[in-house]
């Protein structure tokens, strides 16, 4: 059965455009801890936390600064390495194209090793 990853900002609830749902959803199939993440091209910002962390939380590119507020405070004191980090952050955009699982493995000669002996 197809299913579709909703997010919603933590602040005002709105939800990001396609792209930036894409971006999003592919960091969920990530093993991520105590990670801020920006999910491209909408600039939203997304908290990877987990265990004493809390749960993942989104952010609008507009709510940015609230949402480092709202995690700063909530979890300041648990995870300092984590919840202090700066930006820039890292960033996430979503694939261009799936990869065809069926197609073949192409690798360049130049890859390949020449066992002839001169």
């Amino acid at each position: 059965m197809p299913m579709r990853y909703v997010f919603r900002c933590e602040i005002c609830g709105i939800t990001p455009d396609d792209a930036t749902r894409a971006a999003i959803a592919g960091q969920c199939r990530e093993d991520m801890y105590g990670e801020f993440i920006e999910a491209m091209p909408g600039r939203w910002l997304i908290w990877h936390a987990g265990g004493l962390l809390g749960p993942a939380r989104y952010s609008c590119k507009e709510h940015r600064r609230e949402l480092l507020k709202v995690i700063r405070y909530h979890y300041g004191l648990t995870g300092e390495q984590w919840v202090w980090k700066r930006p820039p952050y890292p960033q996430r955009w979503p694939k261009e194209k799936a990869a065809d699982p069926e197609a073949p493995l192409v690798i360049p000669e130049s890859f390949l090793l020449d066992d002839r002996q001169d």
